[in-house]
Formats: structure tokens, C-alpha cells, sequence
């Protein structure tokens, strides 16, 4: 028998987390990280962003949070070993009972999955569920992009629990069209309507595992389907000072939301320096709270959407810190 006390360990139950840009999901995920310490387990968060700075995770950073950062990208496309490397590192450290992998707004879920369940992981982790949030007002419309309609789908027809957020900003009618799109894409889904209910964590984590029924593709000789997100870049920018808060406000109001659908960073404002703000795009709505978490991340924004005209909102940017100065280096991602 080995000391090794990795080969007797039962493997880790895991959460899959998904949806599209802005739909919610880390929000859901800080209402469970609240909720886990009453449960007993201690989770562990393994975090995609699409852009090259990880606005998120420090969002749901704390003492004690066993945290992994999966770079290069969409998860569903990063090197073959950066997903499972990250989940390995999570289980080894031996900080945390279960795992929540919250990907990015643009995995395809059916690649994630893939990786999940390979026999690689297959003593670390146990795929326990797929938890699927989706845009509850933007569901509920008219969707002027059919990619991005596909990709919402794809990730919702893989869901066991599916979670229709910001319901408490929809009138009846429109909660109502949504359940029904929702229920037509995957009728045998666990509807949750946030913020009101909250996905039962300890069901979850105890209940049947998916491991089974969502292992698929071994074997398979047809072609991957072509990312659905291709068309997708990324642009960040380090705010060297900080800016006037009605012309940085100006400038979110400003984003064409066909060509950026979120947009999400870290800002200081000239009327008060010595403060941090978090602002949010989603769909051409923003929002702009205090961020007050020691110690405070760099000042940084990043903008996502399909095909981004990049340096006409660089230059935006340089202008909201220098006026009309020489340009100053940024980075950007695509």
C-alpha cells in the first residue's frame, strides 16, 4: 500500500460553471462561496477569463480561497494541459473539498466537459453537475447576433441546473418568455430564477454525479466544430492615473454594444484618488460601485466583443487620462 494519500482519496465532486459574457456567473459563484462555509466544504475555484487580465478573480479573492487561474485565453481553447494542470494544482494543495470551474462567457461547454472527464482527471474529480446561467432580459429579446444566440444555446443544452438571472429587472412578460425559451432549449433542466432562489450547493455536491452521462466524444473521428467565439478579441488597458468620472462614464455610455458586449476593470477617479471603483458593461448597461477589498488591484479595463475596432477605443481611453497628449503604451489581446 502507498503513503501517498492522493492514490486513497476519493475524487473531488466538481461544478461546472458556465454562460454567456455578463450573464452572472460569478455572482452566483460569490452567493456560494458565502454559502459554503454552513455547508462544511470548502471550495475551490478554478477561473477563465477571456481577456488577459483577471478582473473576476479578484472579485472572489479572500483569505483561505484555494484559487487557480486558467491563462491563454478561452478555456475551451487554452493548451491542452492548462485546464487539467489547474485543477490537478487545486486538488495536490489539498486546500479545498470541492471545485467550481467557472469558465469563460464564450467556452463551449462541450469541449470543457471533454477535458473534465478524461481519464487523466479521473482520480482527482468527479463531475457533478453543469450549472448553466443565462441573461435573463437579454434571453428574453431579440438577439441581433446569431452566434452569440448559438453559443447561449449550446451552453444551456448542456445544463442540468439552468439559472435565469436578473429576474428581479424583468416585468412579468418578459420572465415569463424567457422560462419558456429556456424550457424549449432543455425541458428537462432545474430551473432557478435569481436572485431570488440559489442553486442548492449541498444537493449538488452529494446528488448523482454527471460523469457518465456527459462523457462523450472518445473515439470520435468527426472534426471539432470551429470555435463559435473566433470572431471575439480582447483589449486591455492599465490606467496610468486616474480620470474624471462623467467622461469615463461618458465613454461606457458611448460603446457600441454590437461591437463590445462587456466590458468590466478597476478605475480611480480624479475627485477622489485614494478610492477604487469597479465598473461592469453588459449589452450597453454599466454600472460603477466602490470597490473596497485591500489591497486594491491595479487600476486596469477590458473590453470584449466581436471584432473590436481596438485602437479607436484606445484611443478613448488615452484621452480620458492625458487629453489629447501623445499616445502612451497599452496592451491588448485578441
Amino acid at each position: 500500500m502507498t503513503g501517498d494519500p492522493a492514490a486513497v482519496r476519493e475524487p473531488l465532486p466538481l461544478i461546472l460553471l458556465t454562460g454567456f459574457l455578463g450573464a452572472g456567473k460569478t455572482t452566483l459563484l460569490l452567493r456560494w462561496l458565502e454559502e459554503a462555509p454552513a455547508t462544511g466544504r470548502r471550495l475551490g475555484v478554478v477561473m477563465n477569463e477571456f481577456g488577459a487580465e483577471s478582473v473576476d478573480s479578484r472579485l472572489i479573492g479572500r483569505p483561505g480561497l484555494a484559487l487557480q487561474q486558467v491563462s491563454g485565453g478561452c478555456v475551451c481553447c487554452a493548451p491542452d494541459n492548462e485546464l487539467p494542470n489547474a485543477v490537478t494544482r487545486l486538488v495536490k494543495e489539498g486546500g479545498c473539498d470541492a471545485v467550481v470551474v467557472e469558465t469563460s462567457g464564450l467556452a463551449d461547454p462541450d469541449n470543457v466537459i471533454d477535458v473534465l472527464t478524461d481519464h487523466d482527471l479521473l482520480f482527482q474529480v468527479r463531475l457533478q453537475a453543469v450549472v448553466t446561467v443565462v441573461d435573463g432580459p437579454w434571453y428574453a429579446g431579440e438577439s441581433t447576433d446569431i452566434g452569440e444566440r448559438v453559443l447561449a444555446r449550446r451552453q444551456l443544452e448542456f445544463a442540468q441546473v439552468a439559472c435565469l438571472s436578473k429576474c428581479d429587472r424583468m416585468d412579468a412578460a418578459a420572465l415569463e418568455r424567457a422560462l419558456e425559451a429556456v424550457r424549449a432549449v432543455n425541458p428537462t433542466a432545474a430551473l432557478v430564477k435569481l436572485p431570488y432562489g440559489l442553486p442548492d450547493l449541498p444537493a449538488l455536491l452529494s446528488g448523482p454525479s454527471a460523469q457518465g452521462e456527459l462523457t462523450f466524444g472518445e473515439g470520435s473521428t468527426e472534426p471539432r466544430q470551429p470555435h463559435l467565439h473566433s470572431r471575439y478579441q480582447s483589449v486591455t488597458w492599465r490606467f496610468p492615473v486616474p480620470v474624471e468620472r462623467p467622461k469615463f462614464e461618458a465613454f461606457l455610455a458611448g460603446l457600441d454594444p454590437r461591437q463590445v458586449v462587456r466590458a468590466k476593470g478597476f478605475v480611480r477617479f480624479r475627485h477622489a484618488p485614494e478610492k477604487l471603483f469597479l465598473f461592469q458593461t453588459v449589452w450597453g448597461h454599466h454600472v460603477i460601485d466602490e470597490f473596497p477589498a485591500l489591497p486594491h488591484p491595479e487600476p486596469v479595463a477590458v473590453l470584449i466583443g466581436p471584432g473590436l475596432d481596438a485602437e479607436p477605443i484606445r484611443q478613448q481611453l488615452r484621452t480620458l487620462a492625458f487629453g489629447s497628449g501623445p499616445a502612451f503604451a497599452v496592451s491588448a489581446t485578441a
